[in-house]
């Protein structure tokens, strides 16, 4: 017990021993696999009609347990992002459908609770300015 004392008992040791326990709290933050995933970006390519024709990552996989999301932005057809409007239909997201918002963005909600996992989705993209012409990507959810 002196030892400690002796250690950290001056204002040098106290302030070294408070950096050693956020050092170690923050390694425990990172190795925690109840932690949440980084979303996953999803470029909905739309063509010269302002229809969707495609999905980058095409299936991506989604891990429900750590609250991951799809965040998706439309782009034209080199990758750049454009102001363009869709709808996302899909039912296990809460609070059916999503739309975009003026800049051609749309994060998706959590997952509902009872949504089955280990299974392949498919959702559907209607553009604001094709809606006779819909797309329909797929996601993995585990």
């Amino acid at each position: 017990m002196n030892t400690i004392r002796k250690r950290f008992g001056t204002p040098c040791g106290q302030a070294a021993a408070v950096v050693a326990v956020v050092s170690m709290l923050g390694a425990c933050t990172l190795i925690d696999p109840g932690s949440t995933k980084p979303d996953i970006p999803v470029k909905i390519t739309f063509n010269e009609s302002h229809c969707p024709t495609g999905v980058d990552p095409d299936n991506p996989t989604v891990d429900k347990a750590s609250n991951q999301r799809l965040v998706w932005q439309a782009v034209d057809g080199v990758g750049n992002p454009i102001d363009e409007g869709f709808t996302i239909w899909f039912d296990p997201f809460k609070g059916r459908p999503l739309t975009a918002n003026s800049k051609g963005y749309k994060k998706s909600p959590p997952f509902d609770r009872n949504t089955p996992v280990n299974v392949q989705y498919k959702y559907t993209v209607v553009g604001e300015r094709c809606p006779d012409k819909p797309y329909d990507p797929r996601f993995f959810l585990n």
